[in-house]
């Protein structure tokens, strides 16, 4: 008798599936809120709200690499989340939409990347 496929999978592989199910489900939310907040639409503004935007996609991609996704995940997880927003945060006069998801694209790639150089160097750093 053959064990069932579904069945035979080890169950940390599951566990696995179930902490990236949850890991997305975390970044969603806190893009929504990112998306959602008020710096958003205003972004184009002032120096301090690119700061605090930035700030927020820092954590994001943080929590994304540290949670085991890939950029590209993180990216079409992005994408997704943007493509559900409300259309009037195109309401901005001086910022596109498509000039805004490109920003927070670009944003995220510099702080996912960014970061896991700089991470990887203090580990450098503190081998013996």
């Amino acid at each position: 008798m053959q064990p069932d496929s579904r069945n035979s999978q080890p169950s940390n592989s599951r566990f696995g599936e179930s902490a990236i199910v949850n890991a997305n489900h975390r970044l969603r939310t806190s893009l929504e809120m990112v998306f959602q907040d008020a710096h958003l639409q205003t972004a184009d503004a002032t120096p301090n709200a690119h700061r605090e935007l930035r700030s927020a996609l820092r954590q994001i991609c943080e929590d994304a690499r540290h949670s085991g996704l890939r950029a590209e995940q993180l990216l079409v997880l992005i994408k997704d989340v943007w493509s559900g927003i409300p259309a009037g945060i195109s309401r901005v006069r001086s910022m596109h939409g498509d000039e805004r998801l490109n920003y927070v694209i670009s944003t995220c790639v510099d702080e996912y990347y960014g970061n896991q150089a700089e991470e990887e160097l203090r580990g450098r750093e503190h081998k013996p």
